[in-house]
């Protein structure tokens, strides 16, 4: 669910969405920060391909969390906002999962 919420903040489910900061796809993920990554995912080095894109975006935010030591703080670099001490992506990214989290739940005791 987080990269679902991850996806839902950055592009709004938006495959083809691109930023005026080169950013891509789904997770809006920076081809030119991420190269290795997307190599190491994929031949065609096509992150408009959704699949490609989250698998990529996947392993960027893993290694975030990782060198952060925290949930928080790596969804703060992922966004490139480090500096925001309160953590404004991260909490909206939480919130976001927490909302959809709470209607599958929802859906589910609707037989959704």
């Amino acid at each position: 669910m987080l990269l679902v919420a991850v996806m839902a903040i950055e592009s709004g489910f938006n495959p083809i969405a691109e930023s005026p900061m080169g950013a891509q796809g789904l997770m809006q993920v920076i081809p030119r920060f991420h190269q290795d990554k997307l190599e190491a995912v994929s031949s065609s080095n096509s992150l408009l391909d959704p699949l490609v894109n989250i698998q990529v975006g996947a392993l960027v935010l893993k290694e975030y969390i990782r060198n952060t030591g925290s949930l928080e703080a790596g969804l703060q670099k992922y966004a490139g906002a480090v500096s925001d001490d309160e953590n404004q992506y991260a909490t909206k990214v939480l919130a976001e999962k927490q909302r959809i989290e709470y209607a599958t739940r929802r859906g589910r005791q609707n037989g959704v």
